[in-house]
């Protein structure tokens, strides 16, 4: 018993005279206060969604607030030129003249009041559907994505975008001065096989026979029968005949590891019926670019001059048109000159060793003659 009072006794939390304590844990997307449903509908706003359409933008590193700026007001030039319609930027302001009347404390709560309104997220979620351009800002150097809404169709308007670009000879007509590279997306969805597999039926079927690889047979038993049924039924309704483009396709992937670049393009040539359609990387009549970017793919089709319009580098485009050489111009042309130099050292030496046989040739025949005739003149 007098061993027994000396000892302390146990926590309530167990053994060890420890208390445990208690994990704090999420409510598991349950219910959310007013600053965090907020906090997250403007993050949802400022990242490419599935569903979405729109543009790639590269920039200069460390420029991207000001290369937001610039592509907006680029491209509202060219909404406004292309579809007629004045961006909201451009339309005047209502000025109400009773401002002038209200005196400080007054203004003072008018100006709070409007500032209260544009805080909410909804508020600004809104404004962002209805606009036809955002820009946004993601988090990686030299990158922004600006989303599209109809009547804007990426393709054709980046195509004519670059074409005036390629067309300004004159370098102080330059409208972009930290904007290099504009990649048109048509479609945005996820990015995974099934994700890429749907995004590349939704934008090839305008362009390419779907009818996938006809050189392999399809496993799957009855099931892949009566999908390959029901795609039959639906080519014999549809009857539409498809031009033997060429095609090539370009992959770039950016903050992503799931899907590899090999499967990437195989997935997507699978669904190209190989016998209309085949694959020409140095000279083909449609690009098919896909983008893939942490959890979304984007994917467009564009005409065969993407390369030779320099892959819509708006810097590069505009250097060519001024006669400019830029650095990677340079580089380039100093490579095609070692290779040509190369090449032709390679050819002279081919040519010396062709000939090197037949002097050998030539000097044992002189050598051969020669003994011939040092018996005769012995003999005389």
């Amino acid at each position: 018993m007098g061993g027994d009072k000396g000892k302390r006794k146990d926590a309530p939390g167990g053994a060890g005279g420890q208390k445990q304590k208690k994990k704090k844990t999420g409510s598991g997307g349950k219910w959310t206060t007013p600053n965090q449903a907020n906090k997250l509908a403007l993050e949802r706003n400022s990242v490419p969604q599935v569903g979405d359409r729109g543009i790639w933008v590269t920039c200069a590193r460390h420029q991207e607030n000001k290369a937001a700026r610039e592509v907006i007001s680029l491209f509202e030039e060219y909404i406004e030129t292309m579809y007629a319609i004045k961006p909201a930027s451009k339309e005047p302001k209502a000025v109400d003249d009773d401002d002038a009347e209200l005196d400080i404390e007054a203004a003072i709560a008018k100006e709070l009041g409007e500032m209260k309104e544009k805080k909410t997220a909804e508020v600004r979620k809104g404004e962002d559907d209805k606009a036809l351009l955002k820009a946004m800002k993601l988090n990686i150097d030299c990158l922004l994505f600006v989303r599209t809404k109809a009547p804007i169709e990426p393709v054709e308007f980046v195509k004519r975008i670059v074409l005036d670009t390629k067309e300004c000879a004159d370098i102080r007509k330059i409208k972009c001065r930290y904007l290099n590279r504009l990649t048109p997306m048509s479609v945005m969805g996820k990015a995974t096989e099934q994700g890429l597999t749907e995004t590349g039926r939704q934008v090839l079927e305008e362009h390419f026979d779907l009818g996938g690889k006809k050189g392999e047979t399809q496993e799957g038993g009855a099931g892949a029968a009566a999908e390959e049924s029901k795609e039959g039924e639906k080519k014999k309704k549809k009857k539409r005949e498809y031009e033997p483009y060429t095609y090539a396709i370009r992959p770039t992937l950016r903050n992503h590891s799931n899907l590899k670049r090999d499967v990437v393009i195989n997935t997507i040539a699978g669904l190209i019926n190989d016998e209309r359609h085949k694959v020409n990387l140095t000279n083909p009549d449609k690009v098919i670019l896909v983008d893939i970017f942490q959890t979304v793919c984007g994917m467009s089709v564009v005409d065969g001059d993407w390369d030779e319009l320099k892959k819509y580098n708006m810097t590069e485009l505009y250097n060519q048109a001024a006669g400019i050489t830029s650095v990677g111009q340079k580089n380039k042309e100093k490579q095609e000159k070692k290779e040509k130099e190369h090449k032709e050292q390679k050819e002279q030496k081919q040519e010396q060793d062709e000939k090197k046989p037949e002097s050998a040739k030539e000097a044992k025949e002189e050598t051969e003659d020669t003994k011939e005739e040092e018996p005769a003149s012995t003999d005389a």
